[in-house]
């Protein structure tokens, strides 16, 4: 790549990119969410070598945050209109926008950004990666729509398609028949100092006898936080617990319906979403999933760093993701008088809590180091670009 001299009056003089590659990201929705979350970190990481262009087609940008100097980041209004399957519409946008930025690299994500994905096969012809994260409620790993498996193979076996999890690599390799060269694993990762670093609110104040249970993630229908709501409320003989759900999505005014005509319901917190969850996980004192499906959940993935016992339903990659003395809290999906008996045995338990907190952090320090998933998406970044590494 070229490189220019960028005069600094406080720090000497250092080496930009004059040329940084250029990629456009289309996102279906860029409301805070896994994949939001990984970009923002992998934008701010890679500094002034690459030069972002964020397209949402819901055009729902409030996972927007602040950049420094070094990130170069644009977003750019691209609402779809709404459609039963693929809309010419869509793809016409999708094309102008294209062909507005000219971009070296196109990223899409998720089955939501099919549209771009298909105008880029036929007719933009740009370097493409695709990133599948995991699925909304009307598909799994195991129940594949096969409209869709057919619009994937048609439009991504020319791509290269990434995924998070093992589970996702075999499906896009078995199941919709992507070339075994094409798919890559890029397993997720987290700034575990971030979350190791914050000192639990609750060890530095006067032990509280509340027990706080807790959980991130956008509120949408596969998040499923109204079984979480129901286990809660099994546990309401415990009037010395909270329920805190952390984050934003469509779901909000039926979860709100849920907490109100819970016999918990005043114990229930509704509080939004954050883009600052490290200020978040020290006031829990259990983390919860109740996914119908995930992959490997970076919000798992925190709450572990910040040394957080977690009982979830046995989806994705979770019961690997977690420490061996933490496996026996990962529950059938269907099993909510196991999950709701999992949940009263750690709030009974101060002392289990923190071991398997404990264990987890340990696990999260080995496991979860942000810099080789940051290196691995700069050389594919620069390999599908075309661009000397």
């Amino acid at each position: 790549m070229l490189k220019q001299i960028e005069h600094c009056a406080t720090e000497g003089c250092h080496l930009v990119d004059a040329d940084p590659t250029v990629m456009l990201h289309v996102f279906p929705s860029f409301a805070m969410g896994g994949q939001q979350s990984r970009f923002i970190t992998l934008a701010g990481a890679l500094g002034q070598s690459f030069h972002h262009h964020v397209a949402a087609l819901d055009g729902d940008f409030s996972a927007r945050q602040p950049f420094s100097d070094d990130t170069l980041v644009d977003y750019h209004s691209l609402t779809a209109h709404k459609s039963s399957f693929i809309s010419p519409t869509n793809v016409r946008a999708v094309l102008s926008l294209i062909d507005r930025i000219n971009p070296d690299l196109l990223c899409t994500y998720n089955w939501g950004s099919t549209e771009a994905a298909l105008a880029n096969r036929f007719f933009a012809h740009r370097p493409h990666l695709h990133f599948e994260d995991g699925f909304g409620p009307d598909e799994s790993p195991s129940h594949q729509l096969a409209r869709r498996v057919f619009m994937r193979r048609l439009v991504l076996t020319q791509s290269i398609t990434v995924t998070p999890s093992r589970a996702l690599e075999s499906l896009a390799i078995s199941k919709w028949r992507l070339p075994r060269k094409n798919v890559r694993h890029i397993g997720n990762a987290i700034d575990v100092n971030r979350f190791m670093t914050v000192t639990r609110a609750k060890n530095n104040a006067v032990k509280s006898d509340i027990v706080t249970i807790g959980t991130v993630g956008a509120l949408r229908p596969e998040k499923n936080f109204s079984r979480l709501i129901r286990v809660f409320s099994k546990c309401d003989s415990h009037l010395r617990t909270r329920l805190e759900i952390i984050g934003a999505g469509p779901e909000r005014d039926l979860l709100a319906a849920a907490k109100e005509s819970s016999r918990a319901g005043e114990r229930i917190s509704l509080l939004g979403a954050t883009s600052k969850p490290e200020s978040v996980y020290p006031t829990f004192d259990i983390f919860v999933m109740s996914s119908d499906t995930e992959q490997a959940p970076i919000s798992l993935m925190e709450a572990m760093a910040a040394g957080l016992p977690v009982i979830s339903t046995d989806v994705g990659e979770i019961v690997d993701m977690v420490a061996a003395e933490n496996k026996p809290f990962i529950i059938p999906v269907s099993d909510e008088k196991a999950f709701s008996a999992a949940l009263s045995r750690l709030i009974d338990d101060r002392t289990l809590r923190q071991a398997l907190g404990a264990a987890n952090a340990q696990k999260a320090r080995r496991d979860f180091r942000l810099e080789p998933m940051i290196e691995a998406h700069r050389a594919l970044y620069l390999q599908a670009a075309g661009r000397n590494i």
